[in-house]
């Protein structure tokens, strides 16, 4: 595993891990209770109390293979991955409250998806970013000094 020179995962990378892992759950399962009929059509399933559809099914799939993917790569990527994906999730909570996510099945402004992508947007933007700054102070504090030639 690149992991930038250290060993073992960082913060960031298991991080990934376990959304990752918790969102190729929710995409299986939110499969076993939509089916794959009516793709992008609103047919009302739940998965817990958030809106599901197969295209939204399909989101969370992809991204949580994505997020595992991504947490082999080391420690840089994975942040940078975070806090694009953290972006993404923002911006998808925007457009939830301006009401622009019927294709995944949310046609109600205040729908509990949209607390939901603030939360995760957040959290993964916040965790690219301290994990980042975290690691600069770790490199810092691990480099070797060198002290400039001594004169003569």
């Amino acid at each position: 595993m690149g992991s930038s020179g250290s060993s073992g995962f960082s913060i960031a990378q298991l991080g990934a891990v376990v959304v990752g892992v918790a969102y190729v759950l929710a995409g299986v399962v939110g499969f076993i209770i939509t089916g794959f009929g009516d793709f992008t059509q609103d047919t009302g399933d739940k998965l817990l109390i958030f809106d599901i559809n197969p295209f939204h099914n399909t989101v969370h799939l992809l991204i949580g293979i994505f997020l595992l993917f991504v947490s082999t790569l080391g420690r840089t990527v994975t942040e940078g991955a975070l806090i694009g994906g953290g972006l993404v999730y923002l911006v998808a909570a925007f457009l939830g409250f301006a009401n622009s996510l019927q294709i995944i099945s949310i046609n109600d402004v205040y729908a509990t998806d949209q607390f939901l992508h603030i939360a995760s947007g957040a959290t993964a933007l916040l965790l690219g970013l301290f994990s980042s700054f975290g690691n600069r102070d770790q490199r810092a504090a691990s480099a070797p000094t060198t002290r400039p030639p001594a004169r003569r």
